[in-house]
């Protein structure tokens, strides 16, 4: 679920807003399902989506400052209000310096002391915009790109250090496509009015901040334009957003000097130099095409264009933590046109967010022992463990696969490794100086120290200790080259999981989430992946060819699904998540099953536990959007839309229809030869 993987979230926003609702002839837990979020009208075997969620979504407008507002932003607005407790009592304490407590409570200080901020302006780029205006050669632009990557600032491509894909006991350096300013290449590739006219308001932005750094008007529109071509012509030698999927085109294992052929105009011997990895013989070069464009845009495009380029990278990176003529303009063009979000969020929730991800598990050292008590953990354990042995046994009972392919299943399945809730190791933030005098002095020390962190894994064995999230984060995600699941405690909280709720709304809700990370290890690019984190095949051609026929009826389900005007999901882009949700849905279904032998829970609320099952996932997919948020996330994010993501693959599953009495051909219960069935 989100940056490596897979998102979800959760919180309260909805208690206020139903408790102006009538209750009825019924009566509500206060653990668990409320029936007072449902529209009890609609057909549940027509749109279950809105059955389980139609009252909530209809009381629930989306508040000014966002551009979307779900379960996740409810369960956010709540870490939110708690770390910033966190916060405050970290800047008022006396604390030692060069502890955690001082840096976060610094870093919080200055991120909220808007007098000084204003007072500064655009000083803290000052001697970066003046080395911009001194470049006279394309090695002054390349010597100026490879000082922003050291200082983990993204100009003209992106890179990342990563497990190697085909030897997961090693790190490997990845350059790969990036440089654009639009949220993805098709944004510059697009014919249709629509694109056109986005691009125009991007030009139009671009050139307002331009102006706010001192150019003329007509200097600032003039650079505007060169800015936008440049991001064209590296856009149109850019992959897809689809291709992408497909891992392989991030592996491209050239040496230094191979690739210094390749670009003569950039030398990867200085820019791996400068990075401190000069000893380094080789690295992974991932769109050939995309860098033999850049090469010829530095051999072609002039200075001026450069120049241009380079500080409107600098402004756009920064422009959040700058005074608030940058912060406004920032968010007219990425928040109001990009995502129709209203408002801005207040300054203290942006700084809460931005000192959360420059000092993550500073924060959640002291975040779980607020917020997650060690029972939680405890369960979870019971609930992967039971999750896993549900795996286990439908893949041994599927019946298009091999015994052969089923064995290399069985075993990957039995490598997983999972981690709840906080890492058993701290991050070690002893090199990272946060002073008082300066935020976007603290932004850029704090970019500077994760760059750093992460060059220095180069030629280390794997730390297997490490996360990818800080606990504080609403999320999980699944990692195929460590082949482990992981739960921040932050999504282990109400209504994702629910101590004193039922297994019904537990297994309905986190258990599915739990099973979703778990099949990510089986969708179409995690089963490229063996038992030990390596890219390498373990089926045979035949199951091979079967899954693909499986999947292909997934694709093709979702792809029918319009969002919004004519704007269809694709199905391609988000077939993983896709079969995430589908086969970790009817994992979790199975657990629970097991979990409930011996018992009978009875009915709740008028509900069986079958039905209080699909409810809990339902519910926990309630989500309103703006049309530009819904438009950009269909665009851009591999997950579907959150009605799609409830309706579709319940309308593959006959349990489903069997617990809402449903019969075959109606929208939510395909007949047998439509449905997808996969794992």
């Amino acid at each position: 679920m989100k940056k490596n993987p897979f998102v979800l979230g959760v919180v309260m926003i909805a208690a206020l807003a139903a408790s102006i609702a009538s209750a009825g002839d019924y009566t509500t837990n206060e653990h668990g399902l409320d029936r007072r979020n449902m529209d009890l009208s609609a057909d549940a075997c027509v749109d279950f989506y809105q059955y389980a969620n139609g009252q909530w979504l209809e009381r629930n407008p989306i508040p000014e400052e966002y551009s979307s507002w779900g379960i996740s932003h409810e369960m956010y607005e709540r870490n939110l209000a708690l770390l910033r407790e966190i916060m405050e009592e970290a800047a008022k304490a006396d604390a030692p310096k060069g502890s955690n407590q001082q840096k976060v409570g610094d870093f919080w200080h200055t991120g909220m002391d808007t007098k000084s901020i204003e007072g500064q302006g655009l000083d803290p780029l000052k001697a970066d915009l003046k080395r911009v205006d001194s470049i006279e050669s394309v090695e002054d632009v390349a010597a100026m790109v490879r000082d922003l990557h050291a200082e983990g600032v993204a100009a003209l491509f992106d890179q990342g250090i990563f497990q190697d894909l085909k030897n997961s006991e090693q790190y490997l350096y990845y350059a790969v496509q990036g440089g654009l300013g639009l949220p993805d290449r098709d944004y510059y590739t697009r014919e249709d009015e629509e694109s056109a006219k986005l691009r125009e308001q991007y030009v139009a932005h671009v050139s307002t901040m331009l102006q706010l750094m001192g150019d003329e008007a007509e200097t600032a529109d003039a650079a505007a334009t060169s800015i936008l071509e440049l991001e064209t012509r590296l856009a149109a030698a850019s992959m897809t957003n689809v291709e992408l999927r497909d891992l392989n085109n991030y592996y491209n294992i050239e040496t230094l000097k191979s690739a210094d052929e390749l670009t003569p105009s950039f030398s990867w011997s200085r820019y791996f130099e400068r990075l401190g990895l000069g000893e380094m013989e080789s690295f992974s070069y991932a769109q050939p095409d995309f860098f033999a464009e850049m090469n010829t845009l530095l051999e072609e495009a002039d200075l001026d264009t450069w120049k241009a380029y380079l500080r409107w990278n600098l402004i756009n990176n920064f422009s959040p933590y700058l005074s608030d003529v940058f912060v406004e303009q920032d968010f007219e063009f990425y928040g109001k046109t990009l995502r129709g979000t209203e408002e801005l969020q207040p300054r203290w929730k942006r700084v809460v967010a931005k000192t959360s991800s420059s000092l993550g598990e500073a924060l959640g050292q002291v975040y779980v022992e607020r917020a997650f008590p060690p029972q939680t953990k405890a369960r979870a354990d019971e609930m992967i463990e039971n999750l896993r042995a549900t795996v286990g046994a439908r893949i041994q009972n599927l019946d298009w696969m091999s015994d052969e392919t089923k064995k290399q299943a069985l075993a990957k399945l039995a490598a997983f490794t999972s981690k709840i809730g906080y890492p058993d190791e701290w991050r070690d933030y002893s090199k990272l100086d946060i002073e008082r005098q300066s935020y976007v002095a603290n932004v850029r020390a704090a970019n500077a120290f994760e760059m750093r962190r992460n060059l220095d894994k180069i030629g280390q064995p794997i730390d297997r200790n490490e996360w990818g999230m800080s606990p504080q984060t609403v999320n999980a995600y699944y990692s195929p080259v460590m082949n482990e699941i992981v739960f921040p405690a932050a999504i282990m909280q109400p209504p994702m999981f629910d101590g004193e709720a039922d297994d019904a709304i537990n297994y309905g809700a986190m258990g599915s989430v739990i099973g979703h990370e778990f099949m990510h290890g089986f969708d179409d690019k995690g089963s490229t992946f063996d038992a030990d984190g390596n890219m390498k095949n373990w089926w045979t051609d035949e199951d091979r060819e079967r899954f693909e026929e499986r999947t292909k009826i997934l694709v093709d389900q979702f792809s029918g699904f319009v969002a919004v005007d004519d704007l269809h999901v694709n199905g391609e882009l988000t077939l993983g998540e896709n079969i995430g949700d589908l086969a970790g849905l009817t994992m979790a279904y199975y657990a629970l099953r097991t979990a409930l032998e011996g018992k009978d829970p009875g009915d709740i609320d008028g509900f069986t536990p079958e039905q209080r099952f699909f409810l809990s996932w339902a519910q926990g997919w309630r989500k309103n959007y703006r049309p530009e948020a819904l438009k950009l996330q269909v665009n851009t994010d591999p997950h579907s839309p959150a009605k799609f993501r409830v309706n579709g693959p319940l309308a593959n599953m006959p349990e489903f229809a069997a617990a809402f009495r449903c019969e075959e051909g109606e929208p939510m219960a395909l007949p047998a030869d439509q449905r997808a069935e996969i794992w």
